[in-house]
């Protein structure tokens, strides 16, 4: 080994190593903070007045509307796209369908911020072909939890609402307690459609994917 060779696998450890500590450095930094998350938004689902029991039912109603809205807007769109897919004058040969729902909060809450986008949390998934998700499906995905309110174990509920206080995806998809989904004032919706072909250099022709390797396309 050359000394300029050893010199410059030992300046590339030192690198490593200053890394991992920086590393180490923000993982506790994150650690700390998300403590404090936990404890300022504390997820008690517990004593709700009759006005908030009806707000609830009401979330899950509206929540229960936008799965249809969803689901109908999807089997429009999945079949305008799935006909170009299959059609060979067409350059499309594969398209997604994604969607993601911004729960904001109300503008009379206390944390509101007018510079701020006000997201308590959001959720991704597709439409395409409505392959993912459980939304539209009218099954009754209740459980029933002793500490929530009476009407709420004994109304139907739809996959978003249920999903939205059930289920957690991490730090930008998190699941909110029953009073944080009294704090949500409006759902932005967001639905990207990406189409997708492929232009072969060689003949200038829009190319199926069946064709990729083919070099005498």
């Amino acid at each position: 080994m050359t000394p300029k060779l050893f010199s410059a696998l030992v300046g590339l450890q030192r690198q490593i190593e200053n890394m991992d500590i920086y590393l180490r450095r923000q993982r506790r930094k994150f650690d700390n903070l998300f403590a404090q998350f936990e404890s300022a938004f504390p997820r008690s689902n517990k004593d709700f007045t009759n006005d908030e029991i009806s707000n609830l039912l009401r979330l899950n109603q509206r929540l229960g509307e936008l799965e249809l809205y969803l689901c109908n807007m999807a089997k429009t769109e999945n079949e305008k796209l799935q006909a170009r897919v299959t059609d060979p004058n067409n350059p499309v040969d594969d398209y997604e369908i994604d969607a993601t729902l911004y729960f904001v909060l109300r503008e009379d809450d206390p944390e509101f911020d007018d510079s701020d986008d006000n997201f308590l949390t959001q959720r991704d998934f597709s439409l395409k072909g409505l392959s993912r998700g459980c939304i539209g499906d009218g099954q009754d995905y209740r459980e029933i939890v002793p500490y929530f309110p009476a009407e709420l174990n004994e109304t139907a509920q739809c996959w978003l609402f249920h999903d939205l206080y059930d289920h957690s995806y991490g730090l930008q998809q998190p699941d909110l307690s029953l009073h944080d989904c009294l704090r949500v004032g409006s759902i932005w919706v967001d639905v990207a459609i990406r189409h997708q072909s492929t232009l072969n250099i060689k003949s200038g022709d829009w190319q199926s994917p069946l064709a990729f390797g083919d070099e005498s396309s």
